[in-house]
């Protein structure tokens, strides 16, 4: 299985590493891309260069999108959008951190009800999705969460993994 973390600018550092950290406990092979190969700094700082870039990517099962400062705008380039279009039908699930559902919402992949963080609850104000206060839910092949340990929980119980990753992570059971 592959997992692809899709890295924006000021994307939730946090985030990124945590996916990362799932998928090397899954067994998975995981790893960054963006639009380019130049280096991203994230919400907290600390820079990362993307190990692919979108037209350079191997194929992926997986998408996480970290939440990030640039989401909805993001979600209307035309580069970025093209580039979810060129990918979707290949992906078994795509998962959505703290306000990576305001990037869906904008490439039209969500509508209805979702979930996210509470630092998206302004934004979300704005578009015509419901809030949903579960940790994460489900459209389709699409799972919003409120991002952080709830986004690595998603991964895990989408995956069917065992305790011990949960617990190694903090998750409990």
């Amino acid at each position: 299985m592959r997992i692809g973390v899709l890295l924006t600018p000021g994307f939730l550092e946090a985030e990124a590493a945590l996916v990362l950290e799932v998928a090397r406990l899954l067994g998975w092979e995981g790893f960054t891309l963006a639009r380019g190969r130049t280096a991203l700094e994230g919400s907290a700082g600390a820079v990362w260069t993307p190990r692919y870039t979108f037209a350079a990517r191997p194929e992926m099962d997986v998408l996480v999108i970290p939440g990030g400062s640039q989401m909805s705008k993001l979600g209307r380039d035309a580069e970025h959008q093209d580039w979810l279009s060129e990918v979707w039908d290949g992906l078994r699930a795509v998962f959505a951190g703290a306000n990576g559902v305001l990037f869906l919402w904008e490439a039209g992949q969500v509508s209805g009800q979702v979930t996210a963080h509470p630092i998206a609850e302004e934004a979300l104000a704005r578009t015509a999705l419901e809030r949903s206060r579960e940790p994460y839910r489900w459209q389709g092949k699409v799972c919003t969460t409120r991002g952080y340990l709830a986004l690595a929980g998603a991964l895990l119980d989408w995956a069917g993994f065992a305790e011990e990753a949960r617990a190694h992570l903090g998750l409990g059971s």
